[in-house]
């Protein structure tokens, strides 16, 4: 097998964080593109849910869970990379579902730290505040949602900026009163300590906790805290850190000015904790209950109170995932048994949750919000991949290379364009075309709509930018589409292109640019018969320059060639590979070579379930050329074929029965080469075949992660 080289760029909705309320029944998702989904228990069992961003942010920095008095309810608030704070309350009879709460002020010639924008919610007695870390890393708070409600400075002293942000009640002399952690770090990310902000005398006071012995930077990415109670029934504040350099857990337990850290150690493993969290007690924790710290060392969970030693909870089944714990609660389940519930994220980017009871330990995987479902294809100039997702929204990311071979989304995050209209979603990837000139190219993404029409996600130049909108073409004789080819350039200057449909009433249409204006031509459909499948469109050279012609699929098995004919047009039967071979899907077709006016056209033929090319070329007879199977088994689907610029043949690519994928050229038949992922246990269950300076095919593996695959350098594909 040759070498290949796999680019994985994962996917829109990888997730990169979790918050749960009190109640474990929502969990707030943070995700690689910036959106924000909520993850639901209902009686039916658990629900996504696209929150999105609020408006004028293109990403979500982080968000909280605030309980709504007198209910089971919560409602998300959230952070947008504006610094802007938002509540999100959709379901609102005429109320758009963002609801502004200001922003805190910037701060003048001070450093953007990326780490900041955090956020966390304390409510007690009916009454919330707010605390978000600035662009500099500088604490504000907020008390209360309220309209009129202000932001106010909260910084602590010493030039110290907070990086992340905790809070929980304590016991003060009018009762429940919120304290909020901090670890800060001086500028520059030179050390880190624990703070506390304490209300003394109606004025916020930062004391400096520092961290447990014997000293040093405290790590980033981990603080959380709980509220517990004493032997006496006062309510204490209790926060967890890691220390950088010893790996060791360290917990702080107090209120006020007085507190007390307690060395947690590490687990009895090879590795230190990668991460450790502090299980919620909820609202009114039983006196004396000591809290529990949940940690993942190596691939297992620990688990273990101040008092007493870490217990190994194991890994998820079959170790099929390490997955680290973000956010954890406690509780008394209905049986009366205590359990322990986390929620977290698997090194494949994937929510998971576990309980733990005196049972056991029970998973849930619940992969990825919004997994992608389809690649409609690539555009160059830029370079960007563009894919649609479960919920029929479109994405788009950027493509550089990244050393001879492969691939590399720059910057990590994906471009969101959404669905195309409201209550329509894409339902098909029908394709990609550029326009040949200078950079942003105007290109066009087509889909088919949920309500059946052809759309098309289009860029136009402005101002050497991108200008990106929805574009409704409509539907043919008002029918509803069921599918589409990709389209095909037929202008000698990189005009709009032409992409072809099939219809409902099982006709061939095209939309394309006709006296100026977008406009429907009926190709018909073969007589007698009903069109089974579209294999794809070309356009060749003419005399009068590109003709579009599409090769399609009846329902007798026959492959048939729709081809312009004046302002006409006219159908050519291909017949089949053999009497007793008939055509069962289709691969792709291309043209020949940059002048010919013949076209290869790449199908399936069964019985045989082997690979095919029929070569159409105007007033000659046509010949097929049979490629064999990959590996000597059936093809359980086509990828796609291109045809690199100057190439005298077309690349080939399918998914084999192993599920793996398979190439070849139109130019070599018989001659199958594998490209083997990375992981043996990978599996491929989708693709289309693209041009990014070679040949390359895009494929979905089995979690839905878009990858993108070439010949290693030195390898024919």
């Amino acid at each position: 097998m040759a070498r290949a080289a796999w680019s994985r760029l994962g996917s829109p909705s990888e997730v990169t964080g979790a918050r749960a309320s009190g109640d474990a029944a929502v969990i707030a998702v943070g995700t690689s593109s910036g959106h924000l989904y909520l993850r639901r228990r209902t009686e039916a069992g658990w629900r996504w849910e696209h929150a999105g961003t609020p408006p004028g942010a293109v990403e979500v920095l982080d968000a909280a869970l605030l309980a709504v008095e007198g209910s089971n309810a919560v409602t998300p608030v959230v952070v947008g990379d504006d610094l802007r704070v938002w509540l999100y309350r959709p379901g609102q009879a005429g109320a758009a579902p963002w609801i502004a709460l200001g922003g805190v002020a910037p701060d003048e010639d001070l450093p953007f730290l990326a780490e900041c924008g955090d956020i966390t919610v304390s409510t007690s007695r009916g009454a919330t505040a707010l605390v978000v870390s600035s662009a500099t890393g500088r604490p504000w708070i907020r008390p209360g949602v309220e309209p009129g409600a202000t932001w106010s400075r909260l910084t602590p002293g010493g030039g110290l900026v907070a990086v992340e942000l905790a809070t929980a009640l304590v016991s003060g002399a009018s009762g429940e009163e919120p304290h909020f952690f901090a670890l800060a770090q001086q500028p520059g990310g030179a050390g880190s300590r624990l703070r506390v902000a304490v209300l003394e005398d109606s004025a916020w006071t930062w004391i400096d906790l520092g961290g447990p012995a014997p000293g040093g930077a405290l790590q980033t990415g981990g603080l959380s805290a709980t509220s517990v109670r004493d032997g006496g029934g006062r309510l204490r504040a209790c926060a967890v850190v890691r220390q950088m350099i010893t790996g060791k857990v360290g917990m702080v337990t107090g209120s006020g000015r007085d507190w007390r850290w307690a060395d947690l150690g590490r687990p009895p493993a090879q590795y230190a904790p990668a991460s450790a969290v502090v299980a919620a007690k909820g609202p009114d924790p039983r006196p004396g209950d000591e809290p529990v710290v949940i940690a993942r060392a190596g691939h297992h969970i620990w688990t273990r109170t101040r008092t007493g030693a870490w217990t190994d909870l194991g890994t998820t089944p079959q170790d099929v995932a390490v997955v680290d714990p973000a956010t954890a609660r406690e509780g008394v389940a209905a049986d009366g048994r205590r359990r322990v519930w986390a929620a977290g994220v698997s090194w494949a980017s994937d929510l998971w949750t576990f309980e733990s009871d005196d049972a056991g330990v029970r998973w849930e995987d619940h992969g990825c919000p919004a997994p992608v479902i389809s690649v409609p294809g690539v555009s160059v100039g830029p370079n960007m991949m563009h894919v649609v997702d479960g919920y029929g929204a479109v994405w788009s990311c950027q493509l550089w290379l990244n050393g001879p071979d492969g691939f590399v989304n720059p910057t990590g995050t994906w471009t969101y364009h959404g669905p195309p209209a409201a209550g329509v979603t894409a339902a098909v990837g029908v394709g990609v075309l550029n326009m040949e000139g200078s950079e942003p190219r105007p290109t066009w993404v087509f889909v088919v709509g949920s309500d059946g029409r052809l759309w098309a996600r289009t860029a136009v130049d402005e101002e050497g930018e991108a200008a990106w909108s929805w574009v409704d073409h409509g539907a043919p004789a008002d029918g509803p589409i069921r599918t589409g080819a990709a389209p095909v350039g037929v202008d000698f200057f990189g005009g709009p292109p032409a992409v072809h449909v099939l219809g409902d009433d099982g006709r061939l249409w095209m939309r394309r640019i006709s006296g100026g204006d977008w406009r429907w031509s009926d190709r018909g459909v073969p007589q007698g018969q009903l069109i089974f499948a579209i294999v794809g469109a070309a356009a060749p050279e003419g005399e009068a320059g590109p003709r579009p012609v599409a090769a399609v699929v009846t329902g007798d098995g026959h492959l048939w060639i729709s081809v312009p004919e004046g302002d006409s047009f006219r159908w050519s039967d291909l017949g089949m590979p053999s009497p007793a071979e008939k055509v069962v899907a289709g691969i792709g077709v291309e043209t020949v070579a940059d002048d010919s006016p013949a076209v290869d056209i790449v199908v399936v033929g069964s019985p045989s379930g082997q690979v095919w090319s029929h070569r159409w070329e105007p007033g000659k007879p046509g010949q097929w050329t049979a490629y064999g199977r990959p590996a000597g088994a059936r093809v359980r689907g086509g990828v796609g074929t291109v045809r690199p610029p100057n190439e005298a043949g077309c690349f080939i690519a399918v998914i084999g029965n192993d599920q793996q994928v398979w190439v070849t050229w139109s130019t070599e038949p018989g001659t199958w080469t594998r490209w083997d992922p990375p992981q043996t246990a990978a599996t491929v269950i989708a693709g289309k075949a693209v041009l990014l300076g070679k040949p390359c095919a895009v494929v979905l593996d089995e979690d839905r992660r878009v990858h993108v695959v070439t010949a290693a350098t030195g390898e024919r594909a």
